[in-house]
């Protein structure tokens, strides 16, 4: 009850911050502009999308560049690949995976693919969606109304656990310049609110936080994606946060 009284506290905080931000909007748009122009712009990895033949247990990747290894060479160095080597080893069976995401993806776009996805029932959905949303000043009543819907597709389509990959701390992002930074690191907070709330409140659905430890590694050429090391990172606090919670893979191996 305490935290949640504290959590719904910082959100009244952000939202008066945020605000405050709007004043500076003709400021904040003429940058983003800029910004959209001069932003090196990285290929999507390549690689298969997919570890091969399933075998043991499987997870899926869904989402924007994070999952499509946008700033990678190889799509085995992203967050996906990385995720069910982590679990592997921790869980010491196998994992297979596929990373099914889109460059620039945002939340509708996801929820109109996901009902289009033709995957084998996965043991475990990783999600990274919302930074093209926070970009784009996606409203925070239609965001939370889209995650709800998005949680609820999933579930019916998959049945599976899913993570939400914390939104990322924008305010520290060396690409952007100030003060779009310090408004769109205050926009992000806002919208991962929705994944915390979730990640409490629904079974089966865990919120994983970006902290500054890990935001501090290094990034990508063009400073705004992970690099190969910080996914290998971020997929570690993933393991360690949902084996916490309870969550355990089936045990899918062969005898």
């Amino acid at each position: 009850m305490v935290n949640w009284i504290f959590w719904n506290i910082l959100l009244i905080k952000l939202a008066l911050i945020w605000t405050v931000c709007l004043f500076l909007l003709p400021v904040l748009i003429l940058q983003g502009i800029w910004t959209r122009k001069t932003a090196l712009r990285l290929p999507e990895a390549s690689g298969d999308s997919s570890s091969g033949v399933r075998c043991g247990s499987h997870i899926i990747g869904l989402g924007d560049s994070v999952i499509a290894g946008v700033g990678l060479n190889e799509l085995s160095d992203a967050l996906t690949a990385q995720l069910a080597l982590k679990l592997s080893e921790d869980q010491s069976q196998a994992v297979s995976w596929s990373a099914l995401g889109v460059n620039g993806e945002r939340v509708q776009e996801l929820i109109r693919r996901v009902k289009l996805i033709d995957a084998d029932t996965p043991d475990l959905i990783l999600i990274s969606i919302g930074v093209n949303d926070v970009s784009h000043l996606s409203s925070l009543t239609r965001w939370q109304l889209d995650i709800a819907t998005l949680i609820g597709d999933l579930k019916e389509k998959f049945n599976a656990p899913i993570v939400f990959l914390g939104l990322p701390p924008m305010g520290e992002f060396p690409a952007l310049p100030q003060p779009l930074r310090f408004a769109l690191g205050i926009r992000a907070a806002m919208l991962d609110f929705t994944f915390k709330q979730a990640g409490e409140l629904i079974k089966d659905v865990y919120w994983i936080e970006i902290h500054r430890s890990e935001s501090n590694l290094p990034m990508a050429e063009d400073g705004y994606h992970p690099s190969a090391l910080a996914c290998a990172s971020i997929a570690e606090v993933i393991v360690k946060h949902i084996t916490a919670n309870g969550f355990c893979l089936p045990n899918n191996n062969e005898d």
